[in-house]
């Protein structure tokens, strides 16, 4: 009897053993970033750019718009603002001479007849289609970040994070989350 259990005992024991190193030499489950690549220092300098543009943005109630990317020598650069209109801004990707690592526009000056506190949908599949990140500032100095990958977009940086309009009224535009899908912003445009 004794016997019996002892040798029970063992083929669990060499049953579990071999669980175990099989387990082991399984691959590790893979999962999504949770936050964009782009190296901090991208991050920085891109929002104190468009700080520097929202002024401009504001005052002539126009969207401008450009690309950030690296240059030769692997800095940081940005085209020259491109003017657009209040509520559009028209870009070309193939024109640019550096590597494009994402596109920027402002959201113009604020007003209460727009939904220019989110990027839109359109924003979004720009990106997408260009294969590029998206930094957009809004009338309230939010700072969004759009991900062609995810097709999602997060604020970098909430409220008066940037240069705001002094018109901008707070709660105006409803509910702002931290972050939207595609079909998010399909939804709320």
């Amino acid at each position: 009897m004794a016997r019996n259990r002892m040798e029970t005992v063992m083929k669990y024991g060499a049953l579990a053993g071999l669980l175990i190193v099989l387990v082991g030499c399984m691959p590790a489950q893979q999962t999504a970033p949770t936050q964009d690549p782009l190296p901090q220092s991208f991050v920085t300098q891109a929002v104190a750019f468009l700080d520097g543009l929202q002024p401009r943005s504001i005052a002539e109630n126009r969207e401008y718009c450009g690309f950030f990317g690296r240059d030769a020598a692997g800095r940081f650069t940005a085209s020259a603002p491109i003017r657009g209109g209040s509520d559009f801004c028209d870009l070309d990707i193939s024109a640019q001479e550096f590597e494009v690592v994402a596109s920027y526009h402002t959201h113009a000056a604020f007003d209460t007849r727009a939904e220019n506190e989110v990027p839109s949908d359109v924003d979004l599949l720009s990106d997408i289609a260009d294969g590029v990140y998206g930094f957009i500032a809004t009338p309230g100095g939010r700072i969004w970040l759009t991900n062609p990958a995810s097709q999602s977009a997060r604020q970098v940086c909430g409220i008066g994070c940037v240069s705001s309009d002094p018109e901008f009224i707070e709660g105006d535009a409803g509910f702002i989350a931290q972050s939207y899908t595609l079909s998010d912003l399909k939804r709320r445009f």
